[in-house]
Formats: structure tokens, sequence, C-alpha cells
């Protein structure tokens, strides 16, 4: 099926705009659509700039951060000088299990929120006994969900593969 340069276009706008939502500059949204969606699923800086009508620099700037994060890696190939990049097979899974160190971030900012109202009613407190509890939750299901991930990967590949073929 042969899409349409708009077509193609919105869906790396639509994947900046999702990305933006999580706290991803939109640039590296934007940067993560053109490598869902190009073929092959690699591009270089120079061509990610050209694709994006983006500056070098801005390009750079993406990949880096995406590289931080691991949503991307950075390959050789063969006979080429420049360095290619495409998204990580497991970018969605450590994107989301890097997600405890954030977690632990917010219980600590509302642990001190708590010990700054030591003293207070109960009712002056709920706010963040609310926050607490919930990334007490989070943090319990984590592991559970990162194990169930890794059992369940393949059969769920597989059926949207049959899906999609």
């Amino acid at each position: 099926m042969n899409v349409s340069q708009e077509a193609y276009r919105q869906f790396i706008e639509d994947t900046g705009d999702v990305m933006d939502e999580h706290g991803f500059p939109p640039m590296a949204g934007r940067v993560v659509g053109a490598l869902l969606i190009c073929t092959p699923p690699h591009r270089s800086l120079d061509e990610l700039a050209e694709e994006l009508q983006a500056s070098k620099g801005s390009i750079s700037m993406a990949t880096q951060l995406l590289l931080r994060l691991d949503v991307i890696e950075r390959i050789s190939l063969p006979g080429e000088r420049r360095h290619h990049y495409q998204v990580r097979p497991d970018a969605w899974s450590t994107v989301f299990l890097q997600r405890e160190e954030h977690l632990s971030r917010h219980c600590r900012v509302a642990e001190r929120g708590m010990a700054l109202l030591e003293g207070q009613p109960l009712d002056a407190k709920r706010r963040l006994l609310e926050m607490l509890v919930f990334f007490d939750f989070v943090a319990e299901e984590t592991p559970g969900f990162a194990n169930r991930w890794k059992r369940r990967r393949g059969v769920l590949m597989k059926k949207r593969l049959e899906e999609h073929t």
C-alpha cells in the first residue's frame, strides 16, 4: 500500500504530540515517529534532518536525549562513515520500567510534604497520602508487570503479526 506523504507527515506529528504528553520535547517525539515508520528501519542524522525539515542541531539534541533514555540506538552500517539511528526493539518496556526512579522521586517529594504537615489534621495530608498510596501500588505492581510482559511478549507479537500479514 502506498502511503501519501501527507499521511506520513501526520503520523510523525501525531507521534510527536503523544510523546510530548509524556514529557518528551516535540522534536524527540517526531524523531521517534519517523524512525517507527521508515524503511529501512534506520536513518542518519542528515536523513532525519531532511525528512523532518529541521536543523541538524535540533535533531542531534533529540537523538542524544533518546539515546540516553534508551528509546533509540545508534548503529553503524558496513561501508558507511556516519551513524544511523533506529528504535530499540525493547524501547517501550525499557522506557516504562525506567520509571522506577521517577516513581521513587515522587514518593520522596510526598514524604517531605508529609513531614512538613506533621501535626496537621488528616484532611491537610489527604492529597499527599493519595499520592503515596498510588505510587506504593505502582511500585508493588511494576515487577509483576515486567515479568508478565517477558512471558507474554512472544505470544502477543505472534498474534499481531498474524493480524498484519
